[in-house]
């Protein structure tokens, strides 16, 4: 096996164990997410916003507790010295990191945001024109999400991670108020038909180019270390 093999080799094996390590909580978010459909599905207005915020908090839950047990926890564990061992560099390091944890949370991320749109479209349990806001509440923990991984991987500390994790943690509530003050985003939450108008589109694409420019970020900033420790 040549070195390129070897390398290869070694960030499929570290994607891998992420995945071991975090598999259940990804399981347990999915089911919680599940769970929460379902009783929105049972009707009435109680029923709805239970099932809502436990909804969006299994998104919010999982997208802040990968980045700080698959990141930061590797690092407070001192598992780095093994890593070191491997023929692998730090950018192949940063992108096994990357895959693995932003790979670990569309899985839960992907399924339930398409159940969620599902239960609209087929099962009515809200109006279709409410698919746009929905849209951009699911994108809300996915930025949160990126900003506790970049925080973690390029600050590789313990504080920066907390500080962001609670900055994000508290910042739902706001961002919805500020969300709320948007004219024309929520216009058209009761119509018969999804209406993709201007801000909608605009809050989307924005939240969309956080996401990308966040990851993109700290892959470059990641890129410029020279090593693990």
């Amino acid at each position: 096996m040549n070195s390129t093999d070897m390398k290869d080799s070694a960030v499929k094996h570290l994607v891998l164990k992420d995945w071991r390590l975090n598999r259940m909580q990804i399981f347990l978010s999915m089911a919680a997410g599940v769970l929460a459909l379902g009783v929105i599905q049972r009707g009435g207005e109680t029923a709805f916003v239970v099932g809502g915020v436990w909804f969006f908090m299994s998104l919010i839950l999982v997208g802040h507790m990968l980045p700080l047990v698959g990141i930061l926890n590797e690092r407070k564990k001192q598992n780095l010295a093994f890593l070191m061992s491997l023929p692998v560099s730090f950018l192949q390091y940063t992108t096994a990191k990357l895959l693995s944890t932003l790979g670990m949370f569309l899985i839960p991320w992907l399924t339930l945001v398409s159940a969620g749109l599902w239960l609209i479209e087929s099962r009515g349990i809200l109006p279709r024109g409410a698919i746009p806001m929905a849209l951009i509440l699911a994108f809300m923990p996915f930025v949160g999400f990126s900003l506790i991984t970049g925080a973690v991987l390029v600050s590789e500390s313990e504080g920066w991670g907390i500080a962001v994790n609670v900055a994000c943690s508290s910042s739902y509530a706001l961002v919805w108020y500020f969300l709320g003050k948007i004219p024309g985003l929520m216009s058209n939450a009761m119509a018969p038909s999804p209406v993709w108008n201007s801000a909608a589109r605009n809050v989307l694409e924005c939240e969309f180019g956080l996401v990308v420019a966040i990851l993109g970020l700290t892959f470059y900033l990641q890129s410029k270390k020279k090593d693990f420790v």
